[in-house]
């Protein structure tokens, strides 16, 4: 039996990670079934009962030895995991995860990540100096390949795949359509979606948000309903928006946290999607679902780009004409092109899985 530990911002609520855990378990036990799976998580016993996996906390020292030595290898991935944007601390993190398990002479995969952006140019040596050691290393778009050789490392060393998510199966719209009935949200009227999270100009950017939702709900006789992919920062601020649109419009606000399949549901159930949060538009992307981004961070850039799909601009300069005229241009349209790159993406995903369980039996 092929034993597997898996490394990555897991057990934190958030919708997106969360999704790429999922993926990449089942992917795994498609392509081995009898593989042993241990998570690193924030929250263990949860992540332990969701998955049906062992679970170690990620600070646990003690707890990561042991399961490193009887690992056969370390997947660290998939997401943002090596960039030093959000945090110094968790790129520091990772790659001692990622160097622990070379120390004790274990296979390692960088699986279906997406790197950078990392600036100290003392964090890019000693992010060159671990990967080079990785036995595999699979990312998820052009942007992150280029990052890393910018680094210095060997292209013959990394793949270009898919996010980790595009493996998974659509979902029916069914569960949605419940969840979302009884809140009131029925089929009668067109629902927009919109993932949000909390960033710099906050203060700026919820009224931008909540006049452009305002003029396409009544542009479309739509409802309008917000989507938190990590609580409960993304509540505050989506409950925060929809405030600033009472009296003019009805928002709802999906309060509640729901699992991958779920989120999937609901998604699949809207006419369009507008999100900061890069897997409310991946989700989307799997659904067949108009999305529309707002550009945070360079990840939804290179991800966008890779569907030749459509950005609203950025965070940082984002006007409410901006949110409605690209609204207007993808209204319940979803472009061929997009289609095929979807069947592209899910064959790649589904490979990450291939190429781990190889190097379990090398």
């Amino acid at each position: 039996m092929s034993k597997i530990l898996i490394s990555g911002y897991y057990g934190f609520s958030n919708a997106g990670d969360e999704a790429m855990l999922t993926a990449i378990i089942k992917a795994l036990r498609e392509k081995a079934g009898d593989v042993e799976i241990t998570v690193l998580s924030g929250k263990p016993e949860i992540t332990a009962t969701k998955h049906e996996v062992a679970s170690v906390h990620r600070f646990n020292c003690f707890g990561v030895l042991l399961a490193m030595l009887s690992t056969d290898l370390l997947l660290s991935g998939g997401g943002s995991l090596l960039q030093d944007v959000t945090s110094k601390r968790s790129l520091l993190y990772y790659l001692s995860i990622l160097l622990l398990a070379k120390l004790l002479g274990k296979r390692t995969m960088l699986y279906a990540q997406g790197i950078g952006p990392i600036n100290s140019p003392l964090a890019r040596r000693v992010t060159s100096w671990v990967c080079k050691k990785s036995d595999l290393i699979t990312v998820r778009d052009d942007g992150s390949y280029e990052e890393l050789k910018e680094m210095g490392i060997s292209s013959e060393k990394i793949i270009v795949t898919a996010d980790a998510v595009f493996s998974l199966k659509t979902e029916t719209k069914d569960a949605g359509s419940r969840i979302l009935s009884a809140k009131g949200l029925t089929p009668e009227q067109p629902l927009i979606g919109i993932a949000l999270r909390n960033w710099t100009g906050a203060e700026r950017f919820r009224s931008v948000f909540a006049a452009a939702a305002i003029r396409l709900s009544s542009a479309y006789n739509a409802n309008i309903v917000f989507l938190p992919m990590q609580f409960p920062e993304d509540t505050r601020i989506a409950e925060e928006v929809a405030a600033q649109m009472a009296g003019q419009s009805q928002a709802v606000v999906l309060k509640e946290g729901y699992s991958t399949e779920e989120y999937l549901s609901i998604i699949a159930n809207l006419d369009l999607l507008i999100g900061m949060r890069l897997h409310a538009l991946v989700f989307a992307a799997l659904e067949g679902v108009p999305f529309l981004a707002v550009s945070y961070d360079p990840k939804v850039d290179r991800f966008v780009k890779g569907m030749e799909g459509l950005i609203a601009g950025s965070i940082a300069g984002i006007t409410g004409d901006d949110i409605v005229d690209c609204a207007e241009k993808l209204w319940q349209q979803i472009p061929e092109k997009q289609n095929r790159k979807i069947n592209e993406l899910r064959k790649e995903a589904r490979l990450n899985a291939e190429r781990a369980v190889g190097l379990t039996a090398e």
